[in-house]
């Protein structure tokens, strides 16, 4: 029996500390509150009792509490057998889900954030495949020129690729060494050998190769030299523009430089005295050095989103699943799980995934939720009464989402990356039940080696990632991120 009973002025804790020195009725309860100095008990619910009066008394025991609020007790019942009666469980799920309130709002600030214009956002144009834009931009050499500008839309309903990238998306260029990366800067080094000063005849410089300046006839003061140095008194109106995802740079003027949506550099006269990968990865750039190394990519990505049509799925989904993992373990613990399991799904997708590969969003995260459900029931699997009905429950969701996952323009390695963190972030912060000193010594064991399997993964993880910029080393890994269930179905997956 562990029904409250007595003066509603005690703690439960001391009326279940009472209940152990006095006779109780051979039964079970179930989702009974914690009841607090001066709560009714008039407002307390009824609790479910299986009583059988001639059974044997069962053994009230208080295990210690991890927090204040995650008290357990666990009734055993003498001399039964599983076949006969189980052992019962009650946990007082306490906890509101402030985690998964609090970072809902971060994650909707955000969004917001990126598509207002006057915050460095932008809003690209929603479909699917991919457009032209033509504008009227000004050249050197005097005139106007009509500029076709071609450009990725955003299918859900967001910002623009390199807006995301400016504000954290995952994006392994920005991350680490790439070699195609490395192959595209050493082509602008080659291709500005033999550049020099061009003056135009409206007295407009910029460098550019001897050719370039014939065309516009202009006077072309050698190779290597630069407008700053000469003893010209010209207007460099020319200069390094970085645009694109890839680091691509022309020498142009300004308002072109807009057109392209680049970014147009004020202090440089050649697209090799400047960084366009720096400039386009944004965020403070490159800590230290020119080498890419903004490994808190993987954890900002999860405060992002795509879109709207990504991020409104998203919530409702965590509300559903966070809230109910957060009643059990609180807030520190949630976010502890929620972290895990995004910063492991993003790791793993950055080892796997493609080197342009362009993710966010919080679905990693998720999956980690929908591991930490599954090693919940695992955890409990003696008190669950319909066993094969929350298996099958559990089991349907995760083919669904994982199926879904395969489909272009989702990233499928973060959302199994995801899955994986999660349940061994669970199985180290979900609070555990001990039916006995045998098992209590097990789950103990397992914590333990969850946390090493933890620090082992990200440790080898990390050092995989940064040592090997090549993500080609699985060659069938490709099929778990997308499926080409129709020909050429997973040729345009860089927005995800």
């Amino acid at each position: 029996n562990a029904e409250y009973m007595g003066d509603d002025s005690r703690s439960a804790e001391s009326k279940m500390l009472k209940q152990k020195q006095q006779p109780a009725t051979y039964g079970t309860i179930s989702n009974a509150p914690l009841l607090s100095p001066g709560h009714s008990d008039s407002a307390v619910e009824p609790f479910y009792q299986d009583i059988s009066p001639s059974a044997p008394s069962p053994i009230l025991t208080y295990a210690a509490p991890i927090s204040e609020h995650d008290r357990r007790w666990t009734i055993l019942e003498p001399n039964s057998t599983a076949q006969s009666s189980r052992k019962k469980l009650q946990i007082i799920r306490a906890h509101p889900p402030h985690f998964t309130r609090l970072v809902s709002f971060v994650q909707i600030l955000v969004l917001a954030s990126s598509m207002i214009p006057a915050l460095g956002g932008s809003i690209a144009r929603w479909g699917v495949k991919s457009y032209t834009e033509y504008h009227e931009v000004s050249v050197f050499g005097g005139g106007v020129d009509i500029q076709s500008v071609q450009l990725a839309p955003n299918m859900w309903l967001g910002p623009t690729g390199t807006t995301l990238i400016k504000w954290g998306a995952k994006y392994t260029p920005c991350m680490r060494k790439e070699d195609d990366v490395k192959d595209i800067q050493d082509q602008i080094e080659k291709d500005e050998l033999d550049n020099g000063c061009c003056i135009d005849r409206l007295n407009n410089c910029g460098v550019m190769s001897e050719s370039s300046c014939s065309y516009v006839s202009g006077t072309f003061l050698g190779v290597a030299t630069t407008c700053a140095n000469s003893s010209t008194t010209c207007t460099v109106s020319v200069r390094p523009c970085c645009y694109g995802q890839q680091g691509a740079c022309e020498v142009i003027t300004e308002d072109h430089c807009d057109a392209l949506h680049g970014t147009f550099h004020h202090n440089a006269e050649k697209c090799s005295d400047v960084n366009c990968l720096e400039s386009i990865c944004g965020m403070g750039g490159f800590y230290g050095e020119s080498t890419p190394n903004q490994l808190f990519r993987f954890a900002s990505p999860i405060f992002m989103h795509v879109g709207v049509l990504h991020l409104v799925p998203n919530l409702l989904f965590q509300y559903s699943v966070g809230k109910e993992i957060e009643s059990i373990t609180g807030f520190w613990r949630m976010a502890a799980m929620y972290l895990i399991s995004g910063i492991g799904g993003n790791l793993v997708a950055g080892l796997f995934g493609g080197p342009w590969s362009l993710s966010a969003g919080a679905s990693s995260s998720l999956y980690g939720m929908i591991g930490a459900s599954c090693v919940d029931l695992f955890y409990s699997w003696k008190m669950v009464d319909r066993k094969c009905q929350q298996t099958f429950r559990l089991a349907v969701m995760l083919v669904l989402v994982l199926g879904i996952g395969t489909l272009p323009y989702i990233d499928n390695f973060a959302h199994v990356g995801g899955f994986i963190f999660g349940v061994i972030a669970a199985m180290i912060f979900l609070p555990f039940v001990e039916l006995g000193m045998c098992e209590a010594v097990c789950k103990g064991c397992l914590r333990i080696l969850s946390l090493a399997a933890i620090c082992f993964l990200f440790v080898i993880g990390m050092s995989v990632f940064i040592a090997n910029p090549k993500s080609d080393f699985c060659h069938w890994c490709k099929y778990i991120d997308c499926v080409p269930y129709t020909e050429g179905m997973c040729d345009d997956n860089f927005l995800r």
